[in-house]
């Protein structure tokens, strides 16, 4: 038996160096605090799709009827290839049957509802990035969050409940 739960998260979070920028972005409330009662499963959309750090911001763009991942300067389209690595990223985690998972806020392929979203005549902030969104769709009983959130201990012990819960229900 898995003796703590594993939770999926936004590499980042745990101040790896996978960030656009090259940056370190460790969330030391989700890392320290989540930590000492799960096990996380760091993943990061982008370079585990082969994009290098640092690399080109990239921002969500509607077009007609579909949400793109476009680079900034150079307007790449990194849809396809990120659609392609999510595909397989979905059903490896579902192998190692995770509880939950934290994404990083603003973040065009982890953001829960926070990513800047370029639409025809606004830019918005509350795009969907398209890792998180196909993350929800596949595993829809699944507590997330996104990391930022967690800081308030009342979500936090939320989110942890429902963490357990799963847990406990598939190791009975």
């Amino acid at each position: 038996m898995q003796s703590k739960p594993l939770v999926g998260i936004s590499s980042c979070l745990l101040g790896e160096n996978v960030r656009y920028n090259g940056k370190i972005k460790l969330d030391p409330t989700v890392k320290f605090e989540l930590g000492k009662t799960v096990s996380f499963i760091p993943v990061c959309p982008e370079t585990e799709s082969g994009m290098p750090v640092p690399r080109e911001p990239m921002d969500l763009f509607q077009t007609g009827g579909s949400i793109r991942m476009i680079t900034l300067e150079s307007r790449i389209d990194m849809t396809g290839v990120m659609e392609e690595w999510i595909k397989k990223k979905l059903d490896e985690l579902s192998e190692i049957k995770i509880c939950g998972f934290v994404f990083k806020a603003r973040s065009p392929s982890c953001a829960m509802n926070s990513a800047l979203l370029h639409a025809e005549f606004s830019l918005e902030r509350n795009g969907e990035g398209l890792f998180a969104k196909a993350f929800i769709e596949r595993f829809p009983s699944l507590p997330v969050e996104e990391g930022e959130k967690l800081h308030d201990p009342v979500r936090r012990d939320s989110f942890l409940k429902k963490v357990f819960s799963i847990h406990k229900a598939r190791y009975r």
